[in-house]
């Protein structure tokens, strides 16, 4: 979406423009020397135009961002702040119309001109115009070239596929356990909120495409413990997560007590209502190492692939029910 949009520099837009009035006003199939006016005229028009062109083009391929889907406008605010994308898209669109009525009130002037050099003056004072009205964008358009750097790489998470989070804290299994859930290599993609990479993966369920997420960086420690951005990447998330599939480490491992790890999953359940969640007691294979049983969930072990059926039929279960009452939502529209 945003790899569009193209990056603004003004000395390269002018010289361009400039370029472009000069070669089309010397293709003119009429005589130059008898008609200097109407060359400046062709000069101010096709440098005008490519002026405004260049900026229409960065402000028509920014999306509409009331309507995206509300977990890529949360993305977007927290990464860029829409608030100052439209302030900042506002001063080109308002640029490009002073650069048109600039040039529609030259081409009058030009042609009213007594002489050639009057002509060729009003011209180049046509010209200075338009570089004004560049220099006055410019804070403007340095803001949307560093927009577009950060948003262009914005990570491949599809916000209208039903999508699978999976939580819990660092080193509890949570990558193994998506690598076991989809048999195959996670895509990782950076988001400039948390300094680790995003993992997303898929698999099928009756011909739909079924996303996959694991967050490091976000769901993996207390809520108390973040910063404003981190905590609206979270709420994000509440448009996004369909299920939330919490995983523990009854082995304490990881680092983190169960006490700990309790307090974690409270804190996200009570921040994510209405979401359901399974309980994955991970490591079930390291039972030796000593494994609280105080709590009830799935028990597997995502390195060995033990019991991992048993977590998908829960998952399937979850999916059946909710798409099951998808279809009878729609019949019951129809009717």
């Amino acid at each position: 979406m945003f790899k569009e949009i193209p990056r603004i520099d003004i000395d390269e837009i002018v010289d361009k423009a400039f370029r472009n009035a000069k070669k089309k006003a010397l293709s003119s199939k009429k005589n130059i020397n008898e008609i200097v006016k109407e060359k400046e005229s062709i000069r101010v028009t096709v440098a005008g135009e490519t002026l405004a062109e260049s900026l229409f083009k960065v402000v028509d391929r920014y999306p509409s961002f009331d309507r995206l889907p509300p977990f890529t406008r949360e993305l977007i605010d927290i990464i860029a702040d829409i608030d100052k994308l439209r302030h900042n898209l506002g001063a080109l669109s308002f640029a490009i119309n002073t650069i048109n009525s600039v040039k529609i009130e030259y081409i009058k002037n030009i042609r009213r001109a007594s002489s050639p050099q009057d002509a060729s003056f009003l011209r180049k004072q046509c010209y200075g115009r338009y570089i004004s009205i560049l220099k006055q964008v410019e804070k403007n358009i340095k803001f949307l070239n560093n927009a577009r750097e950060k948003l262009k790489n914005l990570p491949s998470i599809n916000p209208d596929l039903y999508t699978i989070v999976i939580a819990g804290f660092p080193n509890v299994g949570k990558s193994s356990l998506l690598k076991a859930l989809t048999n195959s290599e996670p895509e990782i993609n950076s988001y400039p909120f948390t300094t680790k990479g995003i993992n997303v993966s898929s698999f099928e369920y009756n011909k739909r495409k079924i996303q996959i997420v694991d967050t490091p960086g976000l769901l993996d420690r207390e809520l108390s413990y973040r910063n404003p951005i981190e905590l609206q990447a979270i709420s994000a998330l509440k448009y996004l997560a369909k299920l939330i599939v919490f995983v523990f480490d009854p082995t304490e491992s990881c680092g983190y007590s169960m006490e700990d790890q309790m307090n974690l999953y409270n804190e996200i359940s009570d921040r994510f209502i209405g979401i359901p969640f399974i309980k994955v007691l991970n490591k079930a294979d390291l039972k030796e190492w000593g494994f609280k049983e105080n709590i009830k969930g799935i028990e597997i072990s995502a390195q060995e692939g033990a019991n991992i059926d048993a977590l998908k039929n829960n998952i399937q279960e979850i999916l059946f029910n909710y798409f099951e009452e998808e279809v009878d939502y729609f019949e019951k529209d129809r009717n």
